[in-house]
């Protein structure tokens, strides 16, 4: 089998599981027919940290909130997953974290019933623990996939740095402010869940602090930050590249699944197309980033006439 027909089975695949997740709508509705004519007009459907109610719906509202989360859940992972031309581990993990999500939605819809029909009580940690372990899974496979071989040692051209000292205050802030708030919860397991979640944040806000480095030799192109290399791309690999803008709904940080990767903290940056799929590099001033992806080039050419001649 060719590579082009393992990606295309592999891609066909990703879809078809993607695809899968919308039953997970219907049968939210499925639970709470099956208990319709059991559950009260009005129901509780929150919950505080001490897994006490706290907020009520009707039932019809309750039914309608549970249908557009799960639509909003599908829709967003079939949004983002069914562009991915080429899956790697990292897409297949972003799924796996979607179903998660789904399922942690389902455990409330069955949990908030059997509370109103039964009087179970709701203990809201293990689905919280779930989830923020899911995307701390995700987090390390994102790392550790398309990183590339490690470029040989060579003359460096340009060293960059972008980051932003603005978003990280505001993520130190806010782990700071829910350290404040963990404090106050007294169930245990909902503490280390959240208390992971500030590691979580704390670790996004020293990343943006610290920012990206570039590293531009006549190898190529070397991206790392907080001294770990994220990814390697060949000068040969580098096939065009042009100045863009970011889109802030895409996010920041280390973004992309599949074939396509960003490193932005800004706005701004460069579009850059290589033999292996696209990266974008966030950058204040891009056309720095053009200038110094020009030495690349001329430096591979360079060397490329030397070795023909």
């Amino acid at each position: 089998m060719t590579i082009a027909a393992k990606q295309f089975g592999s891609r066909r695949r990703l879809r078809v599981f993607t695809g899968l997740m919308w039953f997970g709508v219907p049968a939210m509705a499925g639970l709470y027919a099956a208990s319709w004519q059991e559950l009260p007009a009005r129901l509780a459907t929150h919950f505080d940290f001490a897994n006490h109610p706290n907020g009520w719906m009707s039932r019809e509202g309750s039914l309608t909130f549970s249908l557009v989360m799960g639509i909003l859940v599908a829709g967003l992972a079939t949004l983002i997953l069914a562009r991915v031309k080429r899956p790697d581990p990292a897409a297949w993990a972003l799924l796996v974290l979607f179903y998660v999500i789904l399922g942690a939605l389902l455990w409330a819809e069955d949990a908030t019933i059997a509370y109103n029909v039964h009087g179970k009580p709701v203990n809201v940690a293990p689905s919280l623990v779930t989830g923020i372990r899911g995307a701390i899974v995700v987090v390390i496979i994102a790392l550790g996939t398309r990183r590339g071989v490690q470029l040989p040692a060579s003359n460096v051209l340009a060293i960059e740095r972008h980051g932003s000292k603005i978003l990280g205050l505001v993520l130190g802030a806010a782990a700071v402010a829910m350290t404040a708030v963990i404090a106050a919860i007294p169930v245990v397991g909902i503490r280390i869940a959240l208390g992971t979640a500030v590691l979580l944040m704390l670790a996004s806000a020293t990343l943006a602090w610290d920012g990206f480095r570039y590293v531009f030799s006549s190898s190529g192109l070397e991206i790392r930050t907080l001294g770990f290399r994220l990814r390697s791309i060949p000068a040969a690999d580098i096939t065009s590249y042009t100045i863009d803008r970011w889109n802030i709904i895409g996010g920041y940080g280390i973004r992309g699944v599949g074939d396509k990767r960003a490193y932005v903290w800004g706005r701004r940056g460069v579009l850059i197309k290589t033999l292996d799929g696209e990266l974008f590099l966030g950058h204040d001033s891009p056309e720095q980033i053009v200038r110094d992806l020009d030495s690349i080039t001329r430096n591979h050419e360079a060397r490329g006439a030397a070795f023909s001649s």
